[in-house]
């Protein structure tokens, strides 16, 4: 693989700044990647600045920060920073949230008057939009959308734009993870899928073929409830965790009910002979949980299910403890570790394959996600910065419809710390030295190496990073993810398309809106009941009594009224 002149340097560096920074081989490479503040060399000139003249907004080389709304390990310093620092002159550095309510941080940060970051990004909301303009904190884009210095970002899909845009017609922010081919975007990282160690399907003396249906499944986790894990202790036959992010979910789909929230922030609605059924007023949804709680009170679910941490899940998992467990691969850690591992003598772990949802009676299965080509995560661009130029050449540069910006964006650009091993065939791999660290299964120094700030950037059906690095030489553990990951997209499918039912949209100060928060806090609350309870009468009036707390506290059917209304109204 050719490298650029320089990366020793460079990762010696960020090794100053970092206990735990990855390390470069110092090889060369004749091949250059343009830097970015060359777009702009031959439009202005120094003092007409890339976007404002430079008395107003600084130079392009400039340091500017960034404030992600999410958790981050990675230290002020990563590997990749340094590199595009040197190779593009893009000096950024970033903040993250300390916790996972960006949106409780933001207001905090909003009333304190704190000085704020040149750039947010923030996860579609549009309660972080209202509380950002209304503060008077971020700079409006209308101006940007149309001008004739830059070249990325006026040309984003008009589709989006509209997206962007407010009832008045404003843009305040740019887009974050959109799709580049919007009429057909890229179906993204499906790994929701009931996951079996097929080791113990073996002991057990059962096969894929059992798991085709709900009463196979419920036989296969009996047997497993009778084998023992290598300490002695009984395997626990299925285990998730319920509660935030709602790992029964593909349980919920198995039975026939869409789970994935619509743009308006509403639980999924389906139409069933021209009527919608809300999710929590779907039949098929009471009946998944009297299933779950069956199975909870045989001891066939985990114990803990409903009240342990993603750390504890993913101990229980990497011990080797569990037979089953459902939905996302990353709960389970497995994305991380696996890499480790060459076979299932290096772990158990190496044995839990995805198998189709079982069909239930009677019942036609649903999804838990669908594909939506419009932006995840939106960017902000604080109305004070002194550093416009250095913000919106980084923002312009992200912004270039390239199927590979995403991966520049993460992990730097071309021929640096990654590099195609073959460009015709899109099979890329890792400097050798940076992919000790980058794919050592170890948070911290993965931290170390990369802010991971692909959230910036678009996506592409033309090509996906992960799906295609070249595994020669890497832990066959490593390509597992990126296996079934492709299982799942093509034989499993657990998504659809995005439709007219989720793409209702609702302001900020909607009934929805506002109740999004009272509605997560009841449904954590009484699934968890459901799931638990002692008996079928106990399961009956825990039921009941949650269809009520969905009106007391949630106003449920205010929210279903108003998206009715909604609904129509887009028509």
């Amino acid at each position: 693989m050719k490298l650029k002149k320089g990366i020793t340097l460079l990762l010696v560096l960020s090794m100053l700044f970092s206990l735990t920074a990855c390390k470069g081989s110092g090889k060369e490479n004749s091949t250059q990647t343009g830097g970015v503040t060359s777009q702009a060399g031959s439009a202005a000139s120094d003092a007409e600045g890339f976007y404002v003249p430079e008395d107003k907004g600084g130079k392009t080389t400039d340091q500017f920060s960034i404030w992600a709304g999410w958790t981050s390990e990675s230290p002020n310093t990563t590997t990749v920073q340094q590199v595009m620092k040197e190779k593009l002159g893009i000096d950024y550095k970033v903040e993250y949230m300390q916790s996972t309510d960006y949106m409780t941080t933001l207001n905090l940060k909003l009333s304190s008057g704190a000085e704020l970051p040149d750039v947010f990004i923030f996860p579609y909301d549009k309660s972080v939009e209202s509380a950002l303009t209304t503060a008077d904190r971020v700079m409006k884009l209308n101006d940007v959308y149309t001008s004739d210095k830059l070249k990325n970002i006026p040309n984003i899909d008009s589709k989006i734009q509209d997206y962007i845009k407010t009832g008045s017609g404003d843009l305040w922010w740019i887009p974050g993870y959109y799709a580049l081919e919007y009429d057909e975007p890229w179906g993204g990282w499906t790994v929701d899928a009931w996951w079996v160690r097929t080791d113990l399907l073996d002991q057990a003396g059962k096969t894929k073929e059992d798991l085709k249906t709900i009463n196979g499944m419920e036989d296969t986790l009996r047997a497993f409830a009778k084998l023992k894990d290598s300490n002695g202790s009984p395997i626990i036959p299925m285990s998730f965790v319920q509660g935030e992010n709602h790992q029964e979910r593909i349980i919920l789909a198995s039975f026939g009910v869409d789970t994935a929230n619509g743009v308006s922030g509403m639980p999924g609605v389906m139409d069933s002979n021209g009527e919608k059924v809300f999710l929590y007023d779907n039949p098929n949804y009471k009946e998944a949980y009297k299933w779950m709680n069956k199975l909870y009170t045989e001891g066939l679910i985990d114990m803990e299910a409903t009240t342990m941490s993603k750390e504890r899940f993913a101990e229980k998992i990497e011990s080797g403890q569990v037979g089953m467990f459902t939905t996302d691969l990353w709960e389970s850690g497995l994305n991380e570790t696996w890499k480790n591992y060459d076979s299932g003598s290096d772990s158990v772990t190496f044995y839990y394959e995805p198998v189709a949802d079982p069909e239930v009676q009677g019942v036609e299965r649903a999804y838990t996600s669908y594909v939506n080509p419009n932006p995840g995560y939106m960017v902000y661009i604080n109305k004070d910065t002194k550093h416009l130029n250095a913000v919106l050449n980084f923002l312009e540069w992200a912004n270039e419809p390239s199927p590979y910006r995403g991966q520049e964006v993460n992990e730097g650009p071309e021929g640096v710390l990654w590099d195609f091993t073959d460009k015709e065939a899109g099979t890329w791999d890792f400097e050798a030295g940076y992919k000790k660290e980058r794919d050592s299964g170890d948070s911290a120094r993965v931290a170390a190496c990369t802010h991971q700030l692909w959230q910036f950037a678009s996506y592409s059906n033309k090509w996906y990073a992960w799906w295609n690095q070249d595994t020669k030489g890497n832990k066959a553990g490593g390509g597992l993810v990126s296996k079934w990951c492709k299982y799942i997209s093509s034989e499993v499918v657990n998504h659809r398309a995005i439709n007219d039912m989720d793409s209702v949209r609702a302001d900020v100060d909607s009934t929805i809106a506002t109740n999004l928060e009272a509605l997560n806090n009841v449904v954590d609350e009484y699934s968890a009941k459901l799931i638990m309870a002692d008996s079928d009468s106990k399961f009956e009036e825990v039921y009941q009594e949650f269809q009520k707390q969905l009106d007391l506290r949630a106003h449920w059917s205010d929210m279903k009224a108003e998206w009715l209304s909604l609904y129509e109204g887009q028509k």
